[in-house]
This record gives structure tokens, C-alpha cells and sequence, in this order.
């Protein structure tokens, strides 16, 4: 899973000798940071494509989703097949035996369904396309300034760039966003991005949507494991309108924990097995909890 890092990344670097002296790995001495901010994002963009594309490594973790309508936990596996997550709570209770049912019939659904499963590829091939694209424009659509330095993290701020003419849709939002953004100084890696609208933005000339000045998204990446990088949390606020008045109120928070790797030949009908013995596990748990708690009264 290759984040919705795609969506922003940039970033950029320092400013002088004592601050680059102050970015020391304890392995040793960086090399310089270049003058040029912005070559120096390009630079970073096309390190940290490179190490994902050559990542094919495959991991379990659980998922904290938060929008409009409610809460869910999930375990999730991703596979040479693709991904398949078991859902463990919704609003922070355990699902009924209806919701477990159903949970269960789409799981079956991904694994038996050859033609399910292509469907979710192709959205998520279309999704990673566009988020690949936009973060290629981000060097070129955003002007970025060195702000400082702190704990092995450079910490820079962007503003858009007057001239880019965004080709797409998608990218227009850049003409109206700012914000500040994070790289680990050694690993060369984005590991923070903070943006916000500071006008609305409009599609169409209005016609076919808008966001509304004020919207906000923030995204955190790190390692999770030997030299994999996930982003570990997103967090977005957006208001606005689609076509002929539909309102748009986006409130998603997302939070990425306990990742362990599995096997990169992992096949999506191994992942259920796995899910079903962790389902089984918290169950048994639970009842020995409970067990437990009846022989102290």
C-alpha cells in the first residue's frame, strides 16, 4: 500500500553550513543540501518513487477509520492478490452477528471472485496513477522556502507557484493551497505534510464543485519496518459543493498501527486463513477474559 502520499508529496532543504552541521547523522556527515530548494525536492520525489516502486514487500496492520458515518477498526493483509481486511469494530463495538455475516460474505466475495477482485485493482491502479501524477507536478506547482531544522527533520513551507498551469482538474487545488511539510534529513524521506486552502477552489468556474477557503489535510509517513515506509496517519477536513448544490463534507481521519510483514508470495486465499485465525484468537480472548472475571466474583 503506497499511501495517499502520492496526493502531496514535496519537500526541500536547509539553508546553511551550521544548519546542515546541525542535521549529522550518527553514522556521519551528510552531503550538502543544494541552494535550489525546489531541485532539491525533485531530487527527494524521485528518491522516494524509486525505493517504492522497488519495494514489493507485503504487511499486515490494523486501521483506525473515522468519517460522516462512523467508526471502524480493521485488520488488514495486503497480498500478491491484492488487499483483504476483516472488520473488527464499528463505532468501537463488536459487530453483530448480522454485520459479522455480512463482513464475512464480502471477504468471500474478494477471495472467490476473480472479477472482484480485478474491479478493486483497476480503482486502485486509477488511484495510484493520479496520485503518482500529482506528486511528479508538486516540485513545479509549489514554491518552497527552508524554515528550519529540529530532531533530524528539515521543516519547510510552500506556496504556490504563479506560473504552473495545472493540466487536470485535481491539480487546480495546488493554485489555491500553502502549508508546510517535513523530510527526515537522512533517510530522505517526506515523513509530514500540512496544507490548507487559503481561497476556495472552484471546478468548472463553479459550475461543477467547489471547496471552500479553510479546508485542511494533514498526512504522516514513517518506517514501519526494516526499510519499508508506510503513512501512518491522514487527517482531512474539507466543505464545499458538487454539482447543482450536493454538498461535500469531507471528515476523515485515518491511523495505521501494528504492522508486521508477511510473506511477499502471500496469495488472498492464505490472507482469510490468517484472518480467520486472528478472529478466532480475540475471540478465544475475550471468552477467557470474561472467564476470568466471572471466577473473581
Amino acid at each position: 500500500m503506497s499511501f495517499f502520499n502520492p496526493l502531496w508529496r514535496a519537500a526541500m532543504f536547509l539553508m546553511s553550513a551550521s544548519l546542515a552541521l546541525a542535521l549529522q547523522a550518527q553514522t556521519g556527515a551528510l552531503p550538502p543540501l543544494p541552494t535550489d530548494a525546489n531541485q532539491y525536492v525533485k531530487d527527494t520525489i524521485k528518491y522516494q518513487m524509486e525505493a517504492d516502486a522497488a519495494d514489493h514487500t507485503h504487511w499486515r496492520y490494523r486501521i483506525h477509520r473515522e468519517d460522516e458515518k462512523g467508526a471502524q477498526d480493521r485488520d488488514v493483509i495486503d497480498t500478491k492478490d491484492g488487499q483483504l481486511a476483516r472488520t473488527l469494530l464499528i463505532n468501537g463495538q463488536p459487530l453483530t452477528p448480522e454485520q459479522r455475516a455480512a463482513d464475512e460474505a464480502r471477504m468471500k466475495k474478494l477471495v472467490q471472485d476473480p472479477g472482484e477482485r480485478a474491479k478493486r485493482a483497476k480503482r486502485a491502479k486509477d488511484d495510484e496513477d493520479k496520485g503518482t501524477q500529482m506528486l511528479k507536478a508538486i516540485p513545479d506547482a509549489f514554491i518552497f522556502k527552508y524554515e528550519g531544522a529540529e530532531n533530524g527533520q528539515v521543516s519547510l513551507s510552500f506556496f504556490p507557484n504563479p506560473h504552473y498551469d495545472a493540466p487536470t482538474r485535481e491539480l487546480q487545488v495546488f493554485r489555491s493551497m500553502s502549508g508546510k511539510m517535513w523530510i527526515d534529513r537522512a533517510e530522505r524521506r517526506l515523513t509530514r505534510l500540512d496544507g490548507s486552502l487559503f481561497e476556495d477552489v472552484t471546478f468548472g468556474w463553479g459550475l461543477l464543485g467547489r471547496l471552500n477557503k479553510g479546508g485542511t489535510f494533514s498526512i504522516k509517513q514513517s518506517r514501519v519496518g526494516d526499510n519499508h515506509w508506510e503513512y501512518v496517519s491522514l487527517d482531512v477536513k474539507m466543505v464545499g459543493h458538487a454539482v447543482i448544490f450536493k454538498s461535500i463534507n469531507v471528515k476523515q481521519q485515518e491511523r495505521l498501527t501494528d504492522f508486521h510483514r508477511v510473506s511477499d508470495n502471500l496469495t488472498i486465499s492464505e490472507a482469510y486463513q490468517l484472518l480467520e485465525k486472528g478472529d478466532a484468537a480475540v475471540s478465544a480472548e475475550n471468552q477467557h477474559g470474561e472467564a476470568k472475571a466471572l471466577s473473581k466474583k
